[in-house]
């Protein structure tokens, strides 16, 4: 039982080193998620975000802005990060329910 100990305590460093890594690169993107509005005939981009209990909208570009895209990667990028800790998050609980387990045999 004491290798498969050392191996979860291994895994367990691990997931953690990658979480605060992928939450490092989650504070280096703008905080909230995009969104685009039809107005007339023109769609503009938005960001959503929390300031607290209200809700802030702030206007970015319309859709033809070379920024378009740029902001459209970072929102699907963000997505993805959220993601990966989530995944991340409940590896490490899987584990640590495991390591209280055999910490009791």
């Amino acid at each position: 039982m004491n290798i498969v100990n050392g191996i979860l305590q291994e895994e367990l460093e691990r997931l953690e080193r990658l979480q605060s890594k992928y939450s490092a690169m989650l504070d280096a993107l703008p905080k909230g998620s995009l969104r685009k509005k039809k107005i007339g005939q023109k769609i503009y981009f938005y960001l959503i975000s929390r300031n607290g209990e209200q809700v802030v909208t702030k206007y970015l570009c319309q859709s033809d802005s070379p920024k378009a895209k740029s902001f459209e990667e970072q929102d699907a990028k963000r997505r993805d990060l959220k993601s990966k800790v989530k995944s991340v998050k409940e590896d490490i609980a899987e584990i640590r329910r495991s390591l209280g387990k055999l910490a009791r045999k």
